[in-house]
């Protein structure tokens, strides 16, 4: 146990935190006055195979806890309040008239977690890092950033490469890492920081093994009287299946997965078993336009082929049975999200809207003039040079809902004379074969964004076809118009150019059939208030809920929470 986290606990303490650290391997509960246990919140972001100390917020393999708990970004624009800034290390930030520089005004008075104070240092050397080290940059600032500088002792000042009116969006999710350490790190890259140092509430890594790990209380946060959490417990769940079976028997306080029947097989279970669904972003099909498979890249090249697999899918039947109804068929052939459904033109969306609607004999017609015909008459279509044709869709093992959707798929295609198998691999082998396009066909679901742009950017820019970043583009498609669009978008003057461009991006994104849109999924999010008050839900819609990695807000939710008088520890 680090001696930091003795700080802050009271010797009368210590005896609870012995305790608690036993749910990693048991069961217990806790009876004595709750003014003498540690508050431990119990909660999982994300499945995973290996629990690892692993704390490099740059690293692909991060512990999904690292992100907001660890290191506090400058700023979180809460999307439930039309992007309302919430200062965090930072307190402010101007842009310029002409749009190409922002100054951010940095908190002062704050620590990192090892005594050391928090400066104007800090930031600009973790943005030199993005700029400096493209592999580190898995966020797409490092394009942006012309050069970074320190003004006075609380200011720093960023000079951009081209105007940008929404730059602060972007630049905020830089991970603010301690110079003093970092700069003494060979491999940033490959570094796992097993002891972090940073600024956020949770920065004590203890009791960390093959079950899970407790990650506590920065003894020097600095707005530690609005924390009233004194430990995250992060307990390693493998797959849907053995979270649907924890969940149940009330182990996790927060959590966001998929519960098929939820009401059914977790809500009816206990009062105080709750959840929240709002709407989030679009599951669809990628095709790998950078396959292996000489004959299959080329028929992947036809849009009339990337159609016919759209038009052969039952986009209800795959909600109703893999989602069980926890979600709507996609209205957009571009695959945005309803979530802005004003940002569409609805010209444009009547338009492609028979390219996202079932018509199975269309689709066969389609496959026919392409010369994708049965020939043996066995039941499936061969390849125009007459050679088998077979599909695989791959998706992450133990993701319940995206296997379901895959085999549901599979049958769809069969229907229409195209043989397809299912691949279910583990996740981070997922994420690395669709990095180097080592694979046929995957289904992804995609972060939230706070506008249309980001969906677009993160699912079609070409630049994000690099190693360095996530998943979402890497059916290696490219188009320059595109590109181009989306390079508009941010230094776009005024909000009517912006809804042009976003017409624009999803009337040519789906005028190309570029991926099979499938359905809109709701945001997971399931909350237990056994043990604490505070739950952000739909009659208190104070920010995203949801406790993925992916959503910064998740660190105002941790802050609002408050533990019950009578707490009894999880089980």
């Amino acid at each position: 146990m680090s001696r930091a986290y003795f700080h802050f606990l009271s010797p009368q303490r210590m005896p609870w935190l012995l305790i608690a650290v036993t749910l990693l391997s048991g069961t217990v509960y806790a009876r004595e006055p709750a003014a003498q246990k540690p508050t431990i919140l119990t909660l999982v972001p994300e499945y995973i195979e290996h629990v690892t100390a692993n704390f490099n917020p740059f690293s692909h393999a991060v512990m999904p806890t690292a992100h907001e708990f660890i290191f506090e970004p400058l700023i979180i624009f809460n999307s439930f309040q039309n992007n309302k800034p919430v200062y965090r290390l930072a307190t402010g930030y101007q842009l310029d008239e002409d749009l190409k520089g922002i100054t951010f005004t940095l908190r002062q008075g704050v620590t990192w977690s090892d005594g050391k104070p928090f400066t104007a240092a800090d930031v600009v050397y973790s943005f030199l890092l993005a700029q400096k080290k493209p592999n580190l940059d898995s966020h797409g600032i490092r394009p942006w950033i012309q050069s970074v500088r320190q003004i006075g002792n609380n200011q720093v000042y960023i000079k951009l490469t081209q105007p940008n009116a929404l730059i602060a969006y972007t630049l905020v999710l830089q991970p603010i890492v301690p110079k003093h350490q970092w700069e003494k790190v060979d491999d940033p890259l490959t570094f796992t920081n097993p002891e972090p140092i940073g600024t956020g509430p949770f920065t004590q890594i203890e009791q960390l093994n093959a079950d899970g790990y407790l990650q506590c209380r920065n003894p020097r946060y600095w707005q530690a009287e609005q924390l009233q959490i004194d430990c995250l417990h992060y307990p390693k769940v493998t797959n849907n299946d053995d979270f649907i079976a924890r969940i149940a028997q009330g182990e996790f306080d927060w959590a966001g997965s998929f519960i098929p029947d939820i009401e059914r097989h977790y809500a009816s279970y206990s009062p105080d078993y709750n959840y929240w669904q709002p709407p989030a972003s679009t599951i669809s099909l990628l095709f790998n336009f950078k396959t292996a498979q000489p004959q299959l890249r080329a028929l992947f090249q036809q849009r009339a082929f990337r159609r016919a697999i759209s038009m052969a899918v039952q986009r209800q039947l795959l909600i109703d049975i893999a989602a069980f109804g926890q979600g709507v068929p996609s209205e957009f052939a571009s695959g945005m999200s309803q979530r802005f459904e004003r940002w569409a033109d609805p010209i444009t969306t009547e338009k492609y809207r028979p390219y996202i609607t079932y018509n199975p004999d269309l689709a066969r017609e389609r496959l026919d003039t392409l010369g994708v015909l049965d020939r043996d008459q066995d039941g499936w279509r061969e390849l125009p040079s007459g050679q088998p044709l077979l599909l695989t869709i791959m998706t992450p093992k133990g993701w319940s809902d995206f296997n379901t959707t895959a085999q549901l798929l599979s049958e769809m295609l069969a229907d229409i004379g195209l043989r397809t198998q299912t691949l279910q691999v583990e996740f981070d082998q997922f994420v690395e074969q669709m990095t180097h396009a080592d694979y046929t066909l995957a289904l992804t679901n995609y972060p939230e964004g706070l506008t249309p742009f980001n969906y677009f950017k993160l699912g079609f820019d070409s630049t994000y076809q690099a190693p360095q970043y996530p998943r979402y583009a890497m059916h290696f498609y490219r188009d320059p118009q595109i590109d181009a669009l989306l390079a508009r978008f941010p230094i776009a003057a005024t909000a009517h150019q912006r809804l042009s461009i976003i017409r624009e991006l999803d009337s040519l994104v789906a005028s190309q059939q570029i991926t099979v849109p499938l359905y809109n999924s709701v945001q997971f999010y399931q909350y237990n208030t056994q043990r604490f008050t505070g739950w952000f839900h739909q009659d208190n819609p104070v920010a995203n809920p949801v406790v993925w990695p992916q959503n910064p807000e998740r660190l105002l939710h941790v802050l609002a929470l408050r533990p019950k008088t009578e707490t009894a520890l999880p089980e």
